[in-house]
C-alpha cells in the first residue's frame, strides 16, 4: 500500500493521488507490483526489498544522490516480534518510509496534521524521534516490570513464572541493544551532515537524539544488569534456605539417632540393666530426653539448630 501525503506552510496535510517534490510517500507492505512502480521512480529495488528484511539491522546506504536509512522501531506487546525493520529513503525532493509492519507511530503524527513534509530534515527528525520513544516506552515497562519483580524477593514470593519472565524480558532488552548500538552509530554518522544537509536547528534536534540513544543504550544495559543481579541474588538466598532446612533436618536425624539407639538396645532379647526394674521405661525415657537435650543445647550453641 503507498501513500503520499503533502502539507507545507500555507497548505494543511492532505492525501494526493501521485507524488510530488515535498511530499511523503508511506509505503506499507508492499506488493511486487508496487516496488517495481518504486524502481521505476529511481529506487534501488534491492535496497528496498533489504527495507522489508525482518532481520535487517540498523545502518546507512548512500545511492543514486539519495540516502537510504535502515532503522528498527519497537513493535506493541502482544507482536511475536519485539522490533520490525523501517527504512527511510531521504531523495532528492520527497521523503520514502517504507516498512512491512503498520508504523503506528507515524500513522498517529500523521492523523495529529502536526507535519511538514515539505521540510524533509524535520519530518526525518520527526520520525526518528518516534522510533528512539519506542524504545524508551518499552525500556521505561520493563524497568517497572522489573521493580515489581525486585519488591517481592524480601518477601522470598518469586515464582517460577517470574523466572520465565526475566527470560523474555532479556531477550527483549538484548534486541533493544542489538538494534540501539547500531542506531547509535547511524545519528553519529548523520549529525556530521555528509549524507544530508542539516541546519543549525536540525543539527541541534539530531544531537538530542544521539545523546537519547546512548542514554537508552545505557538504560538497557542497567536493566540487564538488574535482572542478572536480581536473579544471582535470588539463587543465593535460596541456596541459604536450602542449607536451613539442610541442617535442621540433619540435626533432627541426629537428635533422633539417640532415641533409635537406646531403644534399640534395650529392645534386644539379652540381659540388661535395670531390665527386671518397674520403673525400667521411665529410667530409660528419662535418660533418653537427656541425652537428647543435651544434644539440643550443644547443636543451638555452635548454631547448628
Amino acid at each position: 500500500m503507498i501513500t503520499n501525503y503533502f502539507s507545507n506552510r500555507v497548505t494543511p496535510l492532505s492525501v494526493i493521488e501521485d507524488a510530488k517534490a515535498g511530499c511523503l510517500v508511506y509505503i506499507e507492505d508492499p506488493s511486487e507490483e508496487e516496488l517495481t512502480y518504486l524502481e521505476g521512480q529511481g529506487l534501488d529495488i534491492d535496497l528496498l526489498r533489504d527495507g522489508l528484511d525482518p532481520n535487517e539491522a540498523p545502518r546507512i546506504e548512500d545511492w543514486d544522490k539519495r540516502t537510504y536509512i535502515y532503522s528498527r522501531y519497537v513493535l506493541p506487546a502482544t507482536a511475536k516480534q519485539t522490533t520490525t525493520p523501517v527504512l527511510i529513503v531521504f531523495g532528492v525532493d520527497t521523503l520514502y518510509v517504507v516498512t512491512k509492519q503498520p508504523f503506528e507511530g507515524l500513522i498517529k503524527l500523521i492523523n495529529s496534521g502536526q507535519i511538514t513534509t515539505s521540510k524533509r530534515a524535520q519530518t526525518l527528525l520527526q520520525i526518528l524521534n518516534i522510533i528512539q520513544r519506542s524504545y524508551k516506552l518499552s525500556i521505561l515497562a520493563i524497568a517497572k516490570r522489573i521493580w515489581q519483580i525486585r519488591s517481592q524477593l524480601n518477601k522470598s514470593e518469586i515464582k517460577n513464572e517470574d523466572f520465565i519472565s526475566f527470560i523474555d524480558l532479556e531477550e527483549d532488552l538484548n534486541d533493544f541493544l542489538l538494534a540501539l548500538e547500531p542506531m547509535n552509530t547511524l545519528l553519529n554518522h548523520l549529525l556530521t551532515g555528509k549524507s544530508i544537509r542539516l541546519y543549525e536547528d536540525d543539527r541541534d534536534l539530531m544531537e538530542d537524539l544521539e545523546l537519547g540513544s546512548e542514554e537508552l543504550i545505557n538504560q538497557t544495559d542497567s536493566q540487564l544488569k538488574t535482572i542478572k543481579n536480581i536473579r544471582e541474588a535470588y539463587s543465593t538466598i535460596t541456596a541459604n534456605n536450602l542449607n536451613k532446612v539442610f541442617k535442621l533436618m540433619t540435626s533432627i536425624t541426629i537428635l533422633m539417632g539417640i532415641f533409635t539407639l537406646i531403644t534399640g538396645v534395650y529392645s534386644m532379647n539379652i540381659a540388661l540393666p535395670a531390665a527386671h526394674n518397674p520403673q525400667a521405661f521411665w529410667i530409660i525415657f528419662s535418660l533418653t530426653m537427656g541425652l537428647i537435650g543435651l544434644a539440643t543445647y550443644f547443636f543451638r550453641k555452635n548454631k547448628w539448630l
